[in-house]
C-alpha cells in the first residue's frame, strides 16, 4: 500500500510541475501527465477552474475517503490528504503561468477572460498567434468546451506541437486531437496578399500526402482581398496551406518508415527512425513527432527524400502504435497513423 501511495503522490507532483511549466505556448513537449484513467482527473473534474482550491480539496477528500484501499488506510488518511492538498496550491497557479507565457509567445486567447469563471463551460474560445505584433492565424470554436478534462488539458499541454501557424499555413495534428473537430472550429489566416481567393491545399485524410482541398475538406470559405483575411471551416483537422490560385504545389509524402518496431529499453537513452518520402524539407524548420513527443534531433537532406528523427526512449514506456507526423514549416505536413510500434 505504501508503494501505491508513493506512486499516487509522485503522479500528482508531476502534474503540478507540468502545470507550472506554462504548457500552452511553447513548442517543445511538456512530458507525461497522469494517465487518462488516473484518479487525478476525477478530482480535476470536480473543480470549476484550476484555482478552485476548495473544490480541489473537497474532491481529494471525497475520493481518498471513499477509496481508502488505494492509498493504504493504515498510513493515516488525514495525513495523506494533507500531503496531496499541496498539489491544489500548485495547480492553482496554472492560469497565471499559462497566460504570462502565452502572451510572451504572441498567443492571445479568450480562455483567460474574466467572465470564464467555470472552465467546464467555455464558450467563444479562440487562440490567435501573432508575430512582431502582426496576426498570423487564428482557431476559434463555436461550441461550448469543457476544459477541466484530460482531453483538453492534454491539448493545452502540447499546444505548440498540436497547432502551428506560419505565413499562409495552419497545421493541427489530426492524429492526436481528432475529436476537436466536433466543436465547430473556424480557421483564419491573416496578412495574405492574393488578389483573389487563393487555392487551399490540405493533408489527405490518410495523412500521407497533400492535395488541393475540395468540399469534403473545407466549407464556408471567405476571403477579403483588402484586408488579406481568409477564413474557412475545416471538415477534418489537418494541415492547410494557401497558394495563389492555379499555382502548382510540390506535394509532401511519406513513403516508408524504418524502424517500424522499437523494443522499449529503459536502459537505452534514445532511438532513431528513418523516414523516406518526397519534399520532406524546409529552409526554416522541420519537426518530427511520434504521438505527443517531438524528436530531439531531426536531420534532412536538401532533396527532401529522407529525414532521420531521434527520440528520447524514456517517453515511450507505454506500448502500442504511435502516429508519425512530419511538419515542414511553411510547406506542409504529412503523417502516418501507424507510424512506429513500441513493444
Amino acid at each position: 500500500m505504501k508503494q501505491k501511495r508513493k506512486a499516487v503522490l509522485a503522479s500528482l507532483a508531476l502534474l503540478a510541475m507540468v502545470a507550472l511549466a506554462a504548457p500552452a505556448a511553447l513548442a517543445e513537449d511538456r512530458g507525461p501527465m497522469p494517465d487518462e484513467d488516473d484518479f487525478f482527473w476525477d478530482v480535476f473534474a470536480e473543480m470549476t477552474t484550476p484555482e478552485d482550491y476548495s473544490g480541489c480539496v473537497t474532491a481529494l477528500n471525497n475520493y481518498v475517503t471513499t477509496h481508502p484501499d488505494e492509498f493504504g488506510a493504515g498510513d493515516g488518511i488525514n495525513q495523506i490528504i494533507a500531503e496531496m492538498t499541496e498539489m491544489c496550491v500548485q495547480v492553482g497557479q496554472m492560469r497565471t503561468e499559462m497566460e504570462t507565457n502565452m502572451t510572451a509567445e504572441g498567443v492571445a486567447t479568450s480562455l483567460f477572460n474574466a467572465e470564464n469563471t467555470n472552465w467546464h463551460t467555455i464558450s467563444g474560445l479562440y487562440f490567435q498567434k501573432s508575430e512582431n505584433g502582426a496576426p498570423m492565424g487564428r482557431i476559434s470554436f463555436a461550441n461550448t468546451i469543457d476544459f477541466m478534462s484530460y482531453r483538453f488539458f492534454n491539448f493545452m499541454n502540447n499546444f505548440g506541437n498540436m497547432v502551428q501557424f506560419d505565413d499562409g499555413y495552419i497545421s493541427l495534428n489530426a492524429a492526436m486531437v481528432p475529436d476537436m473537430i466536433n466543436y465547430g472550429s473556424t480557421l483564419t489566416m491573416y496578412g495574405l496578399d492574393f488578389p483573389v481567393t487563393p487555392d487551399i491545399y490540405v493533408t489527405t485524410s490518410g495523412g500521407s500526402t497533400m492535395r488541393k482541398a475540395n468540399a469534403s475538406d473545407v466549407g464556408d470559405v471567405s476571403y477579403n482581398a483588402a484586408t488579406g483575411e481568409l477564413s474557412f471551416t475545416p471538415k477534418h483537422f489537418s494541415a492547410f496551406k494557401v497558394v495563389a490560385k492555379g499555382t502548382k504545389v510540390t506535394k509532401m509524402k511519406i513513403s516508408s518508415v524504418k524502424k517500424k518496431t522499437i523494443k522499449y529499453n529503459a536502459n537505452q537513452s534514445s532511438f532513431t527512425i528513418t523516414v523516406k518520402g518526397k519534399s520532406l524539407y524546409s529552409t526554416s524548420n522541420i519537426t518530427c513527432m511520434l504521438g505527443f513527443n517531438s524528436a530531439n534531433v531531426v536531420t534532412s537532406n536538401v532533396r527532401g527524400k529522407k529525414i532521420t528523427c531521434q527520440f528520447d526512449m524514456s517517453n515511450f514506456s507505454v506500448k502500442g502504435w504511435y502516429p508519425l507526423t512530419v511538419t515542414a514549416a511553411g510547406v506542409g505536413e504529412v503523417r502516418k497513423n501507424h507510424g512506429v510500434k513500441i513493444k
